[in-house]
């Protein structure tokens, strides 16, 4: 008789210490040491370290910093303006005196030129430029700060469904080792038949070619196991080869009865914070269209110098000014009347881009609740489908073994249990996903 092959991989090959050699001489995150020890990680863990590591989060955390230092650069405008001067000149010119005055010669020069002090120059008035032009900057400030929220539920949620589908993938594993094993009892107890002369060799073949199938349905599911690890990876910030272990979930499947969705949109409309960052937006445009109006009003600025100047090196004669500008534009070739139009016809457009986004989660929140319910239902009915797929094969291999059933009758019980293990993987899947989305889409993550 022949040996059962070995299915199991090899617990070291070459291109495995290969890549074990090249992870242990790169540092990794500390956040990913658990990962690379190889400690099984649930899902918070997979959170936590996409989380520390991934390179899109880190974005928007710099997006917030280049938000904040635009709020900076606005408050600038409310501190006086001080600078040093420090100048040299040499000229020699004619001077333009009035007529009749006995002066022997109007050229002034060679001269030297020398001169240094301190300007202050402060604002104080500017018909609201400076108070809206912070307030833009601080509303662009909350915008990145919820784009950055937003940035982490996507990454989040990205971590639910690789975890989600790496256990899917060790499912539909289990699920093809398991017809293996079926596939090969199937394939001794023909045989077993054949020697007793209960059945034809043709019942053997079938069984071999089953059997067959079975293996290569064990090598299409571990490739789809490491496809997934590696998708997980990516979705942490990780190597993608890194070797990694989950533990697996423990699923509770609700009553499809409890899923509100009125309730779902109220507390997606509270949280989400793509609608924050919308209406924070609408607020950095109307700031700015007061901004424009006020720089079209009067400004007055107050301008103090004190310094030396004289012909030496190191000048002695003081030279100091005080004084006040005003300045009102009166006219800029209708430029005004377009910028202000301009900014008010943005404001609007993005209350529309307030109210679309309302409607788009209005639209998602009622997606995802009806998908949940549906996925529960499609659980439940895979995992009656099964149940009965068990006792089907169990009642047709014992009708077969007894030689009242033919090994077709077997191999279409066994189809038909493959389907429904294919099925109930897919169902517990979108099950996982559709949780998750709801959460998701509530802002809940």
């Amino acid at each position: 008789m022949p040996t059962r092959p070995n299915l199991s991989p090899e617990p070291r090959s070459l291109a495995g210490l290969c890549l074990a050699l090249a992870l242990a001489a790169a540092p990794l995150p500390a956040s990913a040491q658990s990962a690379a020890t190889g400690q099984p990680l649930d899902l918070d863990a997979c959170v936590r370290i996409a989380i520390d590591e991934n390179p899109l989060l880190r974005a928007a955390q710099e997006g917030i910093g280049l938000a904040t230092e635009s709020v900076g650069i606005a408050r600038a405008a409310y501190y006086p303006d001080v600078s040093l001067d420090a100048r040299y000149r040499r000229f020699d010119t004619h001077v333009f005196l009035p007529a009749g005055l006995p002066v022997l010669n109007t050229t002034l020069g060679a001269t030297d030129d020398w001169s240094g002090g301190f300007r202050v120059g402060y604002t104080l008035y500017d018909s609201g430029v400076r108070r809206a032009e912070t307030s833009a900057a601080t509303a662009g400030l909350g915008a990145s700060r919820q784009d950055a929220l937003r940035v982490r539920q996507d990454v989040v949620f990205a971590i639910h469904r690789a975890y989600y589908r790496v256990l899917s993938a060790e499912a539909a594993r289990t699920a093809a080792l398991a017809r293996e094993t079926r596939a090969h009892d199937h394939l001794e107890l023909a045989r077993t038949l054949k020697e007793a002369g209960a059945v034809p060799q043709a019942d053997v073949l079938r069984a071999r070619v089953e059997h067959a199938d079975a293996r290569l349905a064990i090598v299409k599911a571990e490739g789809g196991v490491k496809i997934a690890y590696g998708d997980l990876n990516a979705a942490m910030g990780l190597p993608a080869s890194l070797p990694i272990a989950v533990l697996a979930a423990a699923d509770s499947i609700p009553d499809p009865a409890d899923q509100d969705a009125e309730a779902a949109l109220e507390r997606a409309l509270a949280r989400r914070p793509e609608l924050e960052a919308a209406r924070e937006r609408v607020a950095v445009y109307e700031h700015q269209a007061a901004a424009i109006k006020g720089s079209y009003g009067p400004r007055v600025q107050a301008d103090v110098a004190v310094g030396a100047r004289d012909s030496e090196v190191l000048p002695e004669d003081r030279d100091w000014s005080v004084g006040l500008s005003l300045r009102l534009p009166l006219f800029s070739g209708f430029a005004k009347m377009h910028r202000v139009e301009r900014a008010a016809i943005e404001v609007k457009i993005r209350e529309v881009e307030v109210e679309a986004l309302f409607n788009l989660i209005r639209q998602e929140v009622w997606a995802a609740t009806s998908s949940l319910t549906s996925a529960v239902e499609s659980v439940r009915q895979s995992e009656e489908i099964r149940a009965e797929a068990v006792q089907s094969l169990e009642f047709t291999r014992a009708r077969y073994q007894a030689g009242a059933g033919t090994i077709n009758d077997l191999l279409d019980a066994e189809s038909t249990l493959t389907q429904a293990d294919s099925a109930h993987v897919a169902a517990v899947l979108g099950y996982r996903e559709a949780a998750a989305l709801l959460l998701r889409v509530q802002g809940a993550l």
